[in-house]
This record gives C-alpha cells, sequence and structure tokens, in this order.
C-alpha cells in the first residue's frame, strides 16, 4: 500500500498538541559516519577524519587519513600510513608521532595497552598514561589482562640474543611471577596467551596449566591425576611453536597442544585419546535495540523512518545504514548524518525582554530568549537570526526552566537600523527556531529603537580678519559608557560661502568661513559617529563689520542654534531604502 505523506505546516498556535519531532545530531555532511558512543562520531570529509561530539563540535580535527575502530576505549590516528597519535572515547589526543611506532598488524587496544615496535624494540603503550613499557625483543597482545613478552637476559645480553620469557599484568604494567618448586626465570620455556583465566606454561620441558586468578600452577597429566607417570613433557628445548592451518602447535612427547593464531589453547591431543577442544571466551556482543524502523515506499527508492511504530520521517534518505539507540545513521543528498527524536509545541520569542532599545553607538547588546512549554528539551533547542544586524554569541547559551516553561536565551548583538531616528521607530529582527532538526517559521520581533545622541556642539572663540572667519567648535561626548568611539566632524554651508573644518584635539575642532553675502552666516556641523547615522546641528552668526580706518576692527555676534540636532542619514550604497510597509517572505 503506497503511503500519502501530507506534510501540513500551522502557523496558528499549536498548545497542547503533543508531536514526535526529528532533529539532526549530526547533520548530513560527510562522507561517512561511525558512532563511537559516549556522545561522539567518527566523520569524515574530504577524505579526512576527525571526531565530532553531539552538538557538532569539532573533538579532533578533520586532518586525519584514518581512524581505526575503537578497542579498549581508544582508536588509533594515522597521517598517510603512519600512526601518529591515538585517542579516546573522550576526544582527548595523544601523540606519538617523534616516536615512529608502527602498531603490530592487526593489533588495537586490548586492555588499555598497544603493541608496537621501533627502531629501539617492542612497547606497550598505556591508553592512560600515553607512556610505553619496554623494550622488549618479542610481545604478544593483551589477552584477558595478560601480555607474554621476551625481554634480555641483561644488557651484556642484548645483543647476543638470550632472552627470559615473562608474563606482564594489565593492571600493573609488571611481571607476575610463575613458578614451580624451585624453578627459575631461566627455566620458564614457554607461555601460552590467557584464556578463560588460564594459560599453559612449560617450565624444564615439563607442562603445566597456570590459573591467573588464584596464582596456582598444575602440571598437566594425560589422565587429569597427580600422577608423575601421566605428566606432560614437550619433546625439545626450547620450545618453538609449529605454525598451522588454525594458528599453532607444539609436540609432545604424549601428543600435542593446539593454539589458535593469538596463541590461546584450542586442544588437546594425547596418544590413544580422543582430542580434547577448547573454545576462548567469546566476546559478548550486545544487542542493538532501536524504537526506529526503516520505511520502504512503493514509487520511490527513498527509505523513511518510523519512531516506535509511528511514521516519524517520511521517504527522503537514500540509505539508512545503522540504527541505533535514539540514532539512526542516514544518508541523504550524498552525505550522512545522524537523526534522532524528541517532542515539540509552542513558543514566542523575546527581544531585551520587550523593552524599548536605545543604540547609543552602531551596535547594542542585549538578549534573545524563546519561551517553550516545559516539556520541551533545552538541549535539542538553539536559535538562528535571519537578519545581517542581528548577530546571536551563541557561546552565551542560558537555559532556564520552572514549571510553567523552559527558557532558551543569548546574548545578542543589534546593529543600528539604517532607517533610526531621535524619536522611536519600530524596527524588526527575524529569529527562527532550530529544535531537533527542524527549522521553525522564522518569525519578526518586533520592537521599538531611537538614537541616543550623546553629542553636544557648542561654539566659543571666534576671529575674524581679512574677511574669514575662524570659528571654534567644541563637540563633546557624553555617552554613558564613558567610551570613546570614532568619529567624523564635517561642516556644510549655504552655497556662497566657502568653509572648512580642522580638528585640533578630539574635543576641538577649527572652522574657517569666507564668501558671505549677507550679514548672517547659516552654517550646519554635522558629527558622525562610525556606523551611526549623521547628526546636524545648524547654526546662524550675526556678523557686523566696522569700517574703522584706523584699526578696521571687524565683530562676530554669535545667536543661539537655528535648529535642534536632526538626523541625516543616506541608505547604505548599492541597497534599496525598504518601503515603510514592506515585510520580508519567507517560503517554505
Amino acid at each position: 500500500m503506497t503511503r500519502k505523506i501530507l506534510l501540513v505546516i500551522l502557523l496558528l498556535p499549536v498548545l497542547g498538541l503533543m508531536a514526535q519531532i526529528p532533529f539532526w545530531t549530526i547533520h548530513p555532511e560527510y562522507t561517512s559516519i561511525k558512532i563511537i558512543g559516549n556522545g561522539l562520531y567518527v566523520v569524515s570529509q574530504n577524505g579526512k577524519y576527525g571526531i565530532l561530539n553531539a552538538e557538532e563540535q569539532i573533538v579532533v580535527p578533520l586532518k586525519y587519513d584514518n581512524i581505526s575502530a575503537f578497542s579498549s576505549h581508544t582508536a588509533l590516528l594515522y597521517e598517510g600510513n603512519k600512526f601518529v597519535a591515538f585517542v579516546n572515547d573522550r576526544g582527548e589526543v595523544t601523540d606519538v608521532a617523534n616516536k615512529e611506532y608502527v602498531p603490530q598488524a592487526g593489533c588495537l587496544f586490548a586492555d588499555g595497552y598497544l603493541p608496537v615496535k621501533n627502531s629501539d624494540g617492542c612497547f606497550f603503550i598505556n591508553a592512560k598514561t600515553g607512556k610505553a613499557i619496554g623494550p622488549y625483543s618479542e610481545e604478544r597482545p593483551f589477552v584477558e589482562g595478560y601480555a607474554v613478552v621476551k625481554e634480555p637476559k641483561s644488557l651484556k645480553h642484548i645483543f647476543d640474543g638470550a632472552t627470559l620469557l615473562k608474563c606482564l599484568s594489565a593492571e600493573t604494567g609488571k611481571p607476575i611471577t610463575i613458578s614451580f618448586n624451585k624453578s627459575e626465570d631461566d627455566d620458564l620455556d614457554f607461555i601460552s596467551t590467557a584464556s578463560n583465566g588460564k594459560s599453559i606454561v612449560v617450565i624444564k620441558k615439563r607442562v603445566f596449566e597456570y590459573d591467573y586468578r588464584n596464582g596456582v600452577i598444575t602440571p598437566l597429566s594425560t589422565d587429569g591425576t597427580e600422577n608423575k607417570k601421566s605428566r606432560v613433557f614437550v619433546t625439545q628445548r626450547p620450545v618453538v611453536p609449529v605454525k598451522t592451518e588454525m594458528g599453532y602447535a607444539i609436540h609432545l612427547k604424549q601428543g600435542s597442544l593446539a593454539f589458535d593464531s593469538l596463541m590461546r589453547l584450542t586442544g588437546i591431543q594425547y596418544n590413544g585419546q580422543e582430542f580434547k577442544s577448547f573454545e576462548p571466551p567469546k566476546e559478548i556482543i550486545k544487542e542493538i535495540k532501536s524504537p526506529f524502523k526503516c520505511l520502504s515506499f512503493k514509487d520511490t527508492d527513498l527509505l523513511g523512518l518510523s519512531y516506535k511504530d509511528n511514521d516519524f520521517l517520511p521517504a527522503q534518505f537514500e540509505e539508512i545504514k545503522l540504527l541505533w539507540g535514539n540514532d539512526a545513521l542516514v544518508k541523504s543528498d550524498g552525505k550522512y548524518g545522524v537523526v534522532s527524536v524528541d517532542t515539540k509545541n509552542s513558543y514566542r520569542y523575546m527581544l531585551n525582554d520587550n523593552l524599548d532599545i536605545g543604540f547609543e553607538h552602531k551596535a547594542v547588546k542585549t538578549n534573545v530568549k524563546v519561551l517553550c512549554p516545559p516539556y520541551m528539551k533545552l538541549p535539542l533547542m538553539s536559535l538562528t537570526s535571519f537578519d545581517d544586524n542581528c548577530l546571536i554569541n551563541t557561546d552565551t547559551r542560558k537555559e532556564t526552566s520552572n514549571v510553567e516553561s523552559v527558557v532558551l536565551s543569548y546574548e545578542c548583538t543589534l546593529s543600528i537600523p539604517e532607517k533610526i531616528g531621535l524619536e522611536r521607530t519600530p524596527c524588526f529582527a527575524t529569529i527562527g527556531l532550530n529544535y531537533d532538526g527542524l527549522k521553525f517559521v522564522p518569525r519578526e520581533i518586533s520592537f521599538n529603537t531611537w538614537y541616543i545622541n550623546n553629542y553636544t556642539v557648542e561654539l566659543s572663540k571666534h576671529q575674524m580678519a581679512n574677511q574669514i572667519l575662524d570659528v571654534d567648535v567644541l563637540v563633546k561626548n557624553s555617552t554613558t559608557s564613558g567610551q570613546a568611539f570614532f568619529k567624523d566632524v564635517s561642516i556644510e554651508a549655504e552655497d556662497s560661502v566657502s568653509c572648512s573644518i580642522t580638528k585640533i584635539t578630539e574635543e576641538l575642532y577649527n572652522a574657517r568661513l569666507s564668501g558671505w553675502k549677507s550679514d548672517k552666516v547659516n552654517f550646519n556641523i554635522d558629527v558622525t559617529e562610525d556606523g551611526c547615522p549623521t547628526i546636524t546641528y545648524g547654526f546662524s552668526l550675526d556678523i557686523k563689520s566696522h569700517n574703522d580706518k584706523k584699526n578696521q576692527q571687524e565683530s562676530v555676534s554669535v545667536e543661539k542654534p537655528v535648529s535642534q540636532a536632526k538626523v541625516k542619514r543616506a541608505p547604505k550604497k548599492n541597497q534599496a531604502v525598504p518601503k515603510k510597509e514592506e515585510k520580508k517572505k519567507f517560503v517554505l
């Protein structure tokens, strides 16, 4: 039966409506994703690998050519074919590039240790400390908490190859003592890899079973008794395991011992008796239980998801590679992402706690909030600004909750609007709520704003000589923050008057005027702070000339400014001035 998917967008309040909501834990931007667990994901992009957390923050930069599978909560990092570092499941990276380590073929961390080699010998790297124990002349990986190594008997034996066989404990990183009667280190000829808490050991050709749990060593016999005549011996010393199709074998006087590729005991064959097999303990793999189900559709190759038997996402994925807990690994538009699920309901925005906003400079810091019902999960929410003049600082995320609602808030920076005056003017900021991967309809938050003019312009000293008027102009800033910002001060006069202005200090300017044709000179002083509207201050000077032939003095009388400060602001270049009643339209 073909499923019919009907998507209805309701712009009306939906208070009281509960629904299952998808969201991207990891957005579909990656060539591959491996779910590590512990909230981390191995991702690849453009041929490089790194690690993200559930908030899509980069825990390990996407710069590695490969990241191995995680084993013992640790993975290997490669650049080219070179092992350069390892990372734990908390995203902590330990660099080992300068050690020139080469991991043993097919080996990863086990019991917290990684077997490696370099020009100095064999070592085990500790996943917690990053330190290496060794060197050894030979080693086998840790299994069940123990590893078998060979090391030179002493410094003088490094070159002649004489070695001692030892068994290391993962708990201490040091050898344990395995002995029988008066045996010494030289007498230990062979130790198998631990299996089911036990190892086969050979001391002076005699074969024993060693129990790591209680430290008891028991002679191996063909009849399972302590009869000395039935005790098992190897054929030669030193003991050299023989390679077989299934692993290795050691020949006995009474038969043979079989081992797998990790040198774990798999069976015993005694002369005249049936082969007795042993199976190493199998790794327990937890069953993956997922509330998701993959949905296929008759008329498309794309796949969808249901959550707890309810249709959750319609056909939109090219592939669903992995279902795990509340996460589903999906492929969309050729890239992989991780989808999860939760619920939603109605919401409303607040900007600056619904108070009017006055701009002292080109930007003001305030807050933007979204108020949601108490059952919405704050960690799954984020806000997006759709306006260039509203910048949300995501690092300032703040979450609060009570019995009535949950509130997500951010500090935000509002740039001064293009259309702003000294009186309150309505403005808008368009904000969108992202919740569980849904991008809600962007909505306009309306607020009143105005420009707080903290500048005062005064005329002080005036002098006139040779028909040139010098005027000292004081431009003062009484900004409440006391912070100084760059400003531009200019002068404009009527067409017949030539004028210029020169900065003397931050507050003092010198204006020069000439060429007036009447006894009254009208001019404007424009003050423009960087990014803010221009404020125009109008002045009128009454000029009276006295043609005293003796001293030819000239005087100037100054009246009050002809007008109050006014805003004069042109639109940005190549940007049309929006109509007063025009509203933005969003296509869903």
